[in-house]
């Protein structure tokens, strides 16, 4: 059985020519979506996926504005700016970059997001409307995953359902979207850290959710043949020669590649379908910001 590789990109692109028919909706009502992005002090990879936010919402013409704060600002002071935010009519939804400086604690500050502007639909009203069966938003990732599953055509109805990770970005929230499928409801089972023996519950998944940031932590030889395999890790390894030691790049420094949770080389030879690190998951999370701060413009808008 071949495995057939799931598509990322194209998927973002229906979802992307979606959204621009749901924006002239908006503009005809006269409603105009405008994210805040919110950096505290400068971190490289935020500013790579501020990068990537900035050059998607700009192809949709949606208005993006990037609020930079000093790292060394205080708690109380960045309550402050997320409360006048909250109020700032200017704004239809609020996303706060990570990661946020030692000082300030990053589940405080989310908390004090308007569930109104929460685009990542982590604050407690948006994650307890997930709980309530209640799809209309979702934690970005979580629901790009799902987006990705839905490509291949396959039914949920019956399926076991495995979720490596619980976060509450990720692995929470997913459970949750499994469960309440509009129509057909699969039967998760979320693994962690703590989880005694992970390998009998890949071993009997119909399909398997990875989200834990560890390469190489499921094997094909780990999974059911003819599961369906959706890797939502992303992890920096160095690139090795075929006798195992690091390539150097022109600098001396070891060269690096992105891969996911999964060991695609032999998860291909066991799996029906396989999402690919990079060009899965990852292209439709930032569309589902978008989806995200269109949504609630809307609902802001009446």
């Amino acid at each position: 059985m071949a495995c057939k590789m799931l598509d990322g990109e194209k998927r973002a692109a229906e979802i992307k020519e979606e959204l621009k028919k749901e924006l002239a909706e908006l503009a005809a009502r006269g409603v105009k979506p405008h994210l805040v992005a919110v950096q505290v002090g400068e971190n490289k990879a935020s500013e790579v996926y501020i990068r990537s936010q900035q050059k998607a919402f700009s192809e949709l013409g949606i208005d993006y504005t990037l609020k930079t704060l000093p790292g060394d600002i205080t708690k109380d002071a960045l309550v402050k700016e997320i409360e006048a935010l909250n109020g700032d009519g200017t704004y239809t939804g609020i996303i706060l970059q990570m990661p946020l400086p030692q000082q300030i604690n990053a589940r405080e500050i989310q908390a004090c997001i308007s569930p109104d502007k929460d685009v990542e639909a982590i604050n407690a009203r948006n994650m307890g409307k997930l709980v309530a069966g209640d799809l209309t938003l979702g934690p970005c990732t979580a629901a790009a995953a799902m987006e990705l599953y839905k490509t291949t055509g396959e039914p949920l109805k019956g399926k076991d359902v495995v979720v490596v990770g619980h976060s509450e970005i990720v692995g929470k929230p997913l459970a949750l979207m499994l469960l309440w499928h509009p129509t057909e409801s699969a039967t998760p089972t979320v693994c962690h850290i703590a989880t005694k023996d992970l390998k009998a519950h890949l071993k009997r998944a119909d399909v398997v959710f990875v989200a834990v940031g560890k390469a190489g932590l499921v094997n094909g030889a780990d999974l059911k043949p003819g599961a369906i395999a959706i890797d939502i890790g992303i992890n920096r390894v160095p690139v090795k020669d075929k006798d195992g030691n690091p390539v150097l790049n022109e600098k001396g420094k070891p060269k690096m590649k992105t891969v996911g949770d999964i060991d695609a080389e032999s998860a291909e030879k066991v799996c029906s379908w396989l999402s690919p690190v990079p060009g899965g998951v990852g292209p439709i999370t930032v569309v589902m910001l978008m989806r995200n701060t269109v949504r609630l413009a809307g609902m802001a808008g009446g």
